[in-house]
């Protein structure tokens, strides 16, 4: 089911045209430096011209895209597994 004002072909192809792109499009390794207008920072690619929000209170790239919640959800638990091992190892050690 689509999100309330994004259609539903959207939801659909973005998953496929990500991955063409990551595959066959530009992989944004020339970036510039930090523009900031009107109190709006960016980037921007040297190579195919992509705008990148960025934040000055992280010093880092705002993520574009966000993971499906499911996945997202699967991550976290990867993620927590991990940290509790490596918990259980340093306190045994």
């Amino acid at each position: 089911m689509a999100s309330e004002g994004i259609p539903l072909l959207d939801t659909v192809t973005h998953p496929f045209a990500s991955a063409l792109n990551f595959a066959f499009g530009c992989h944004h390794t020339k970036l510039s430096r930090v523009f900031t207008i009107e109190r709006h920072s960016y980037k921007v690619c040297c190579d195919c011209g992509a705008h990148f929000d960025y934040s000055l209170r992280t010093m880092s790239i705002v993520p574009r895209h966000k993971f499906f919640p499911a996945l997202r959800r699967m991550r976290a638990r990867r993620i927590y597994k991990r940290r509790r091992i490596l918990r259980r190892q340093t306190l045994s050690s």
